[in-house]
C-alpha cells in the first residue's frame, strides 16, 4: 500500500509581516519579513526557498528571528509556484529574474538601507547563486551552503565520461515539484522499470509533475543556468560552505573550481569546509542520537543555530563593514580533528600520498608484474547504497565492512597507520580497466578501524560514454585524520543503488528499460599506467 501525505503551507507566524512581492511579469511571490530591532534602516538578508517559508522542515521562522536579532531584517520568500506564491511550479527557470526583482523590492522598503545579502542551503543556496548571476547592484554578498550553480544536473566531463545520475533529481520532482505543496511518499525501488512506482504515484494523486515528465521528453528546460553564467556575472563576495559528507558537494566543488580560475571571482571567494552531510548532521554526532536530532528535537535545533548561522553573519558583517580581507580564505574542519585556517585549498603544506592497487591491497609501490582482477556486476542486484537517506549520510552512518565481501566488489586495503595521519586535498582514482560504453564505475574510499568496521570517507563515480582502457574518478576533496591503527581501503564496483541509477545497456534509459544481464569488468594492476589512488594537492 502506497502511503502518501500532501503537506501545504503552515500558518504565518504572528511576528512576521507577510508581503506579496510583484515580479516583472505580474506574478506575486509571498514573503515574510522579520524586522531588525533598530529603528534606523539597515541591511537585509534575503532567503528564497521552495520548502515553505513558514514550515517546520527548514525552520525559517527561527532563522528569520536569529538574523533579525543580529541586525539584519530577514526576508524569507516562497519561490514562484510554491506554497503561498503565485505562478507555475517550475524548477530553476525563474530564479535569476525573480531574485533580481525581489532584491529591487527589498531596497525600496523603508527598513532597508540599500544593502542586501543572500543566504541559504541546497535549493535556497542555489537561489542565492542565481541572485549573483542576476547581478543586482544592491546585492553585496552571498553565502550558499551545500549547493552549487549546477544543482541536480549530471556533469559531463568532456572526455567521454560523465557523472552517474543520482535518483534524487526525479524523486525531488515527484516530491516538491508537482504543485505548490509537498508530497511525502516512498517509492518501491525494487520495481522495474525504475519509472513504474513514480507513474503509480502520479496515478494515485491524479496529477503529474511537468518537471518529472520533461526528463523523458528530450532536453528539459528545468535546468539551472550554466556555470559560465555565474563566472561571467559581476563578482560579489561569496562564502561557500561545503560538507565533507554532502551528496551535493560535487556541484559545490564544480563552482569553486570554476570561480577559482577567474581572477575577478577568485579574490572574492571564501571557503568553509565542514564535517557535515546535506541535512547538517555532524560527524562528531554520527550515528545521531535522538537528543542530537535537530529535525525532531527543539533543543537540538536551537543548539545548532549558532554554528549554522554565525559564520555567514560574521562574513556579511565583514563585507558590509569593509573588512572582508580579514575573513580567512579557507576555514576547514579535519574529520576526527580540529578546525584550521589556510590561505589556499588545499593548504600549501598538505602532503601527497599515492597508493597502487595491488593483489595484496593498497601498496606504496606499483606491482612488479601486471595482473588482472575481475568482478561480475548484476544490474538486478547492485551494490547497495550506504544508508537509507543520501541527504543524511551521517544520521545513520553505516558500517560498510560487509560490502567488501560481495563478489561484485573489489576491496583494496592498505597497511595500518603507525600514527595519526592527515589526508588533505583532492582524491583521484585512476583505473586501468576494460569496460564498454554505458558502463558504470564506482569507487569508495574507506576508513577501516582496528576492529574491522569500515566507514565512508569519500566516493566518486563515472558513466562511460565510449569504451575505455582507463578512467580517472574524481572523489572530490577531503580533510581527514586517519587515526593510528586505522587503514585506508578502496572499493571498486559498478553499482551504488538506490542513490545512483543502476547501469543499463548502452543506449538504454535506466528509468524505462529492464535491467540488463550480468556483466564482467576487468581491472589491470601493475604494468604501464598502473591503477592507483592519489590524495593531496591537485595537479595543474
Amino acid at each position: 500500500m502506497l502511503n502518501i501525505e500532501r503537506v501545504g503551507p503552515a500558518a504565518v507566524p504572528a511576528d512576521a509581516d507577510q508581503a506579496m512581492v510583484p515580479m516583472r511579469d505580474g506574478v506575486r511571490l509571498a514573503a515574510d519579513v522579520y524586522r531588525a530591532a533598530s529603528p534606523s534602516p539597515g541591511p537585509a538578508v534575503l532567503i528564497r526557498l521552495p520548502y515553505d517559508k513558514d514550515g517546520a522542515y527548514c525552520f525559517m521562522p527561527l532563522i528569520g528571528r536569529y538574523f533579525a536579532a543580529r541586525g539584519y531584517t530577514a526576508v524569507v520568500q516562497d519561490v514562484r509556484g510554491k506554497y503561498r506564491s503565485e505562478g507555475a511550479t517550475e524548477f530553476a527557470v525563474h530564479e535569476v529574474d525573480d531574485g533580481y526583482d525581489t532584491v529591487q523590492w527589498v531596497t525600496e522598503q523603508p527598513w532597508c538601507n540599500g544593502d542586501v545579502v543572500m543566504w541559504g542551503d541546497s535549493y535556497y543556496g542555489f537561489t542565492a547563486i542565481a541572485g549573483a548571476i542576476g547581478g543586482h547592484p544592491a546585492l553585496r554578498a552571498i553565502a550558499p551552503r551545500v549547493t552549487g550553480s549546477q544543482l541536480s544536473t549530471v556533469l559531463d566531463y568532456g572526455d567521454g565520461t560523465r557523472d552517474v545520475e543520482q535518483t534524487s533529481r526525479k524523486m525531488y520532482f515527484a516530491t516538491h515539484y508537482v504543485d505548490a505543496g509537498r508530497y511525502e511518499w516512498e517509492p518501491d525501488w525494487t520495481r522495474r522499470p525504475l519509472r513504474a512506482p513514480f507513474d503509480d504515484f502520479f496515478d494515485r494523486i491524479g496529477k503529474r509533475s511537468a518537471n518529472f515528465d520533461a526528463e523523458f521528453s528530450g532536453e528539459s528546460r528545468f535546468v539551472p543556468p550554466p556555470v559560465k553564467a555565474l563566472v561571467e556575472s559581476r563578482p560579489v563576495p561569496a562564502l561557500y560552505t561545503i560538507g565533507w559528507f554532502d551528496n551535493c558537494a560535487i556541484w559545490s566543488w564544480h563552482d569553486v573550481r570554476a570561480l577559482s580560475r577567474d581572477p575577478g571571482w577568485a579574490s572574492h571567494l571564501r571557503l568553509r569546509l565542514e564535517a557535515i552531510d546535506h541535512e547538517n548532521y555532524r560527524l562528531r554526532d554520527a550515528p545521531v542520537a535522538p537528543s542530537d536530532d535537530h529535525a525532531a528535537d527543539a533543543g537540538a535545533l536551537r543548539r545548532m543555530l549558532p554554528g549554522y548561522l554565525d559564520p555567514a553573519i560574521e562574513f556579511f558583517d565583514a563585507v558590509l563593514n569593509g573588512s572582508a580581507d580579514e575573513v580567512p580564505r579557507v576555514a576547514y574542519e579535519i574529520c576526527h580533528g580540529e578546525w584550521r585556517e589556510s590561505e589556499t585549498w588545499p593548504p600549501r603544506e598538505a602532503p601527497e600520498f599515492e597508493y597502487f592497487l595491488a593483489p595484496e591491497g593498497l601498496a606504496v609501490e606499483p606491482p612488479s608484474e601486471a595482473s588482472t582482477l575481475a568482478w561480475t556486476h548484476d544490474p538486478s542486484d547492485p551494490v547497495p547504497s550506504q544508508g537509507a537517506n543520501p541527504f543524511a549520510a551521517l544520521f545513520d552512518r553505516s558500517d560498510l565492512s560487509a560490502v567488501g565481501d560481495r563478489e561484485d566488489v573489489l576491496r583494496f586495503t592498505g597497511p595500518a597507520c603507525a600514527e595519526d595521519t592527515d589526508l588533505m586535498g583532492a582524491v583521484t582514482v585512476t583505473l586501468n580497466l576494460d569496460a564498454p560504453a554505458g558502463a558504470h564505475v564506482h569507487a569508495r574510499l574507506l576508513d577501516t578501524g582496528p576492529g574491522g568496521a569500515a566507514f565512508l570517507i569519500a566516493k566518486g563515480q563515472l558513466r562511460l560514454d565510449a569504451p575505455r582502457a582507463a578512467a580517472v574518478l574524481d572523489l572530490q576533496h577531503i580533510a581527514y585524520r586517519l587515526r593510528a591503527g586505522h587503514r585506508l581501503a578502496l572499493d571498486v564496483m559498478s553499482g551504488d543503488f538506490p542513490e545512483y541509477v543502476p547501469e543499463a545497456p548502452a543506449g538504454a534509459d535506466p528509468w524505462t528499460s529492464p535491467p540488463g544481464g550480468p556483466v564482467t569488468r576487468r581491472l589491470t594492476l601493475g604494468g604501464p599506467g598502473p591503477s592507483r589512488l592519489r590524495v593531496g594537492p591537485a595537479r595543474g
